[in-house]
């Protein structure tokens, strides 16, 4: 048995959750958050030190978490995902090839990065060689260091830092994943940022973080109708998008649907682009499944047009499901469970780490 908790530190807020693991179904024992003014944390990177390591030990107070066995997700444009095709190795050569292995294929010097792989599938060349495709995971080592230095400053010991994709993908698909799935996408969409993650029995083949979420749709509102942030915000959650086609008038809700409509297609192009792209290299025809999370999946309409404009159905990432993950004394309502459901993957899939 082992109680990890999951740290999400993102742009409107930082998030734990304490996950007690074992033989039987993962149980969530805690979960809290605390919400980060604008700017404190800026396209996945910690821009205002102090503030969120405050806004950590507010958190780490109120919701009485452990100080061990904690575990930080990062996802910002300083990761870098790719996939590489290698002579076949043994896995603990290839740990110590791998510096030299990735360094065509990293734009980042390997003296100033952390490296870590995950192997995908053994295949031959034509001529026979044995060959071996990896997903390389490089992280740029002062990026890291500062997301430690963070956490640490306000009493927390890290145990691990992990991908937020892999968090994700453990909460989405669980712990045993399905080999012969077909091709799978979640798409997270956050306040600042949005994940693209495409999978293939049950691994992550491609990763792409985009630095557009629901932020940029509050700010269309607030720069265009005009008006306050916080009233952008709230029209925002009631108005949504269009589900098909643009919407059509020119004044109170239909021009902010039409916004709104306008900045969601954005999005949707630059997500159809990064599945188009894997679905060209990988020779797959489209996806079997899309999951979303994240607050910014919330906007109405949102994930029913991202599902028409990639052809297929959408599902939500439900974290508490009961063949999944049972519930603890959270002491929240069923009303405060149901709001936290779209930003639970990453934390709770964090405090899964270590079950693959």
């Amino acid at each position: 048995m082992a109680i990890n908790v999951g740290l999400d530190i993102g742009t409107s807020a930082v998030r734990a959750a304490v996950v007690q693991t074992g033989k039987n179904v993962p149980v969530l024992q805690r979960y809290g958050q605390v919400s980060l003014p604008e700017g404190a944390v800026v396209a996945g990177e910690i821009v205002e030190e102090a503030i969120v390591r405050d806004a950590l030990t507010q958190l780490w107070k109120a919701a009485k978490l452990p100080k061990k066995r904690v575990v930080v997700g990062i996802a910002n444009q300083r990761v870098i995902v790719r996939r590489v095709d290698l002579p076949y190795m043994a896995e603990d050569e290839l740990a110590q090839a791998l510096p030299f292995q990735a360094q065509e294929y990293i734009p980042i010097p390997i003296d100033e990065a952390i490296l870590d792989f995950v192997p995908l599938e053994e295949f031959a060349t034509p001529n026979g060689e044995p060959m071996l495709s990896v997903l390389v995971v490089a992280a740029q080592k002062d990026m890291a260091a500062e997301v430690l230095r963070v956490v640490g400053n306000a009493g927390i010991k890290v145990m691990a830092i992990d991908l937020q994709a892999f968090a994700l993908a453990r909460a989405a698909l669980g712990t045993d994943f399905d080999l012969d799935a077909g091709t799978q996408a979640i798409v997270n969409i956050g306040a600042g940022l949005t994940q693209v993650i495409l999978l293939k029995g049950g691994t992550i083949r491609f990763l792409r973080i985009l630095t557009m979420g629901g932020a940029s749709f509050t700010s269309a509102l607030a720069d265009r109708m005009p008006m306050e942030p916080d009233q952008a915000e709230q029209y925002k959650r009631r108005t949504g998008v269009a589900i098909d086609g643009m919407p059509e008038g020119t004044e109170g809700e239909a021009l902010a649907r039409l916004l709104l409509t306008e900045e969601a297609d954005v999005l949707i192009e630059e997500i159809r682009g990064s599945v188009d792209y894997y679905l060209g290299q990988s020779g797959v025809d489209g996806l079997d499944r899309l999951y979303v999370a994240g607050n910014g999946a919330r906007l109405p309409n949102l994930a029913n047009r991202l599902g028409r404009s990639l052809g297929v159905g959408i599902e939500p990432v439900r974290v508490l499901d009961e063949e999944k993950m049972r519930v603890g004394k959270l002491g929240l309502s069923d009303v405060e469970l149901a709001q936290t459901q779209p930003v639970l993957p990453v934390p709770v899939g964090l405090a899964m780490w270590g079950e693959l």
